[in-house]
């Protein structure tokens, strides 16, 4: 029963009516929160309010107190189905999602987003620095190996979550790298962090 039916609506909304259209997040640095530090680094001012946990924010969204939430696929879409909520976009610059491919990518809506995406969160596994390239090997193919066991794929496609991140080696470290950079400097602006991340070698994105 929301008003806004499309991602220009809400942005609309937010430009008309700067600090007063509120957002709910899972709490401090998560990726809810991160996304809306975004916004307001492309200039959209809302109002951000921690809810201590995905659902509960969530459920704020769905209850009225807020007007809108990040969340994850896997954890909405019961309530996108239900009509619960209604998806504007998805975090994305370009793709959408095979769960609701009808939704545009947010980028559509703001342009100025591109140029931080993708910023999802993938699961790593790592090892201490010096681990033999035939250790690290071994791990890789077990983790490639797992990632092929029927249940886990009919858990992963079921819920729309990637059963492996395609980054690998080094290329992992120069996706944390932006990542870091990008995720460290907002939370930084926005007064979360307190100490800069220059002090620790971390040049802005």
């Amino acid at each position: 029963n929301s008003p806004y039916q499309t991602m220009d609506e809400l942005v609309t909304a937010i430009k008309e009516n700067p600090g007063k259209i509120k957002m709910s997040y899972s709490g401090p640095g998560a990726s809810g929160h991160i996304q809306g530090l975004l916004l307001e680094e492309v200039g959209l001012d809302v109002s951000m309010t921690p809810f201590g946990g995905g659902s509960p924010a969530m459920l704020a969204t769905i209850s009225g107190q807020v007007d809108f939430t990040f969340g994850n696929i896997g954890t909405v879409l019961d309530y996108l189905k239900t009509g619960d909520l209604r998806a504007l976009a998805v975090y994305t610059k370009g793709e959408r999602s095979p769960a609701i491919p009808d939704v545009p990518p947010i980028a559509d809506a703001i342009p100025e987003m591109a140029r931080y995406l993708p910023l999802t969160f993938p699961n790593c596994i790592l090892v201490k620095e010096g681990t033999p390239p035939e250790i690290k090997q071994v791990i890789l193919e077990a983790a490639q190996k797992a990632v092929q066991d029927p249940g886990w794929i009919e858990f992963t496609e079921s819920s729309f979550y990637n059963r492996m991140h395609d980054v690998q080696g080094d290329a992992v470290i120069e996706y944390w790298n932006r990542w870091t950079s990008i995720v460290a400097w907002l939370l930084y602006d926005a007064g979360v962090a307190p100490n800069s991340p220059a002090d620790f070698g971390i040049e802005r994105f």
